[in-house]
């Protein structure tokens, strides 16, 4: 999720009544609730070196203990109590990776003892509603401090009964997706996904043994149009040897629905590696890694990002 609820989530369980309980408990629960994303600055070094690490081991059941007790040692000084601080640490900081996996970018809780990922996609990573839920719990609170308690606890509450609903609607756009793939030919796999401030309209996403096709899903009457298809693309010695870039070996390790693009170049050859689950038909931009081979099919360059131009 977008910093800014991380943040208001912190707030908004800071204001229950730990701030009476604990001196400087609104700052512990705003770190805390922020901590995680400690490893944005991975970014410095590349984009391949952010994928690889972010929502990694500081997402993770033992990055958060850990995490939360680094940063008890830390308010103790301040707080005069450190079971306390990293009680609330620990469990401020355990919202984080819970609405990290709620969106389509997923997480990998159990690292370093496995990578996989795992993804909630009910909730889209920048949230609107959430956000303003929050806010006026915590401006109500804020004008008029006798109701600061219960305007927190029910902008929790409201925040809970929201995402409740989003489960009921994604459970459901995801079961007119199933009767919609039924009778696909050479069907595999599928995944439904949010949109932002959009509770009705879900985007479905297939995969068939030949293409990846992207629908609209109206969850009153089911799925109403096709808005995307790319063929997957085979396998290749081509692909292989473009597969060992940098670029390319973090975007496999990263993808959930995986298209592969090969084409011919005065010096060689490109190839383009398309996550169809990040695919904007819109904009005709995706998160794609991009390997360019010389005759040879030794790399000449290699890229990663999120909003990279692919042709439909």
């Amino acid at each position: 999720m977008f910093n800014s609820t991380h943040t208001l989530v912190g707030l908004a369980i800071a204001r229950t009544g730990l701030d009476r309980w604990l001196p400087y408990a609104i700052a512990t629960a705003v770190i805390a609730t922020n901590l995680p994303d400690i490893e944005i600055i991975t970014g410095l070094a590349s984009t391949p070196t952010y994928i690889e690490y972010h929502r990694g081991i500081t997402h993770t059941f033992i990055g958060i203990p850990v995490l939360s007790l680094a940063l008890a040692l830390g308010i103790y000084v301040f707080s005069g109590n450190f079971w306390k601080t990293f009680l609330v640490a620990l469990v401020v900081m355990a919202t984080h990776p819970a609405l990290d996996y709620a969106n389509t970018y997923g997480l990998r809780p159990f690292l370093p003892f496995d990578g996989t990922w795992y993804y909630g996609d009910t909730l889209f990573i920048i949230d609107p509603y959430l956000d303003l839920m929050l806010l006026a719990g915590f401006l109500v609170g804020y004008r008029l401090s006798r109701i600061r308690r219960l305007s927190a606890w029910v902008s929790i509450l409201l925040t809970l009964a929201y995402i409740g609903i989003r489960i009921d609607l994604h459970a459901k756009a995801r079961g007119q997706l199933a009767s919609y793939t039924s009778t696909l030919p050479g069907f595999e796999r599928s995944a439904v996904f949010p949109r932002i401030a959009n509770l009705r309209i879900w985007d479905g996403i297939i995969e068939t043994n030949q293409e990846m096709i992207k629908v609209r899903i109206d969850t009153r009457h089911g799925v109403d149009s096709e808005l995307a298809r790319m063929p997957k693309g085979a396998s290749s010695e081509i692909i292989g040897h473009a597969a060992t870039a940098p670029s390319a070996a973090t975007f496999i390790g990263f993808a959930r629905f995986p298209v592969i693009r090969v084409e011919g170049t005065e010096f060689g050859y490109r190839v383009t590696f398309i996550d169809f689950r990040f695919y904007n038909e819109t904009t005709g931009t995706a998160f794609a890694a991009e390997v360019l081979l010389d005759q040879s099919l030794h790399v000449i360059r290699d890229s990663l990002g999120f909003n990279k131009a692919v042709t439909p």
